[in-house]
């Protein structure tokens, strides 16, 4: 389950998600990796940020009613509380509707939890 709500008051804008995410544990490390011209690498290495993760979940055949409240949380608030098995986060929500999956990503931007 992944419970999703507006930053403010707002009793439109909460529902639960009956979908359980893909990569709850996923993480890497911000940085790059340059080819060079003696034939080596360089790398940057800008370490660790919460903001890095995108957390993701699909979700067969949603209600009407889920759709609608997601396009709401969507159209009305840059980022929503986000609980998850994983924490509590304020993240950028986004979704799609492919045939009869639906898929949400959620960028993290901050933990809440901690």
């Amino acid at each position: 389950m992944i419970g999703l709500a507006a930053t403010t008051y707002d009793p439109d804008g909460a529902l639960i998600v009956p979908a359980r995410l893909s990569n709850p544990y996923a993480a890497q490390r911000r940085g790059e990796v340059t080819a060079t011209l003696d034939g080596g690498v360089s790398v940057y290495d800008g370490g660790y940020s919460i903001a890095d993760q995108t957390l993701e979940a699909t979700l067969s055949y949603p209600s009407k009613t889920l759709l609608e409240t997601l396009r709401y949380l969507v159209a009305y608030y840059g980022q929503v509380i986000t609980a998850t098995e994983v924490g509590i986060y304020n993240a950028v929500l986004s979704y799609a509707l492919i045939g009869k999956n639906l898929k949400i990503s959620l960028r993290l931007v901050s933990r809440l939890d901690t």
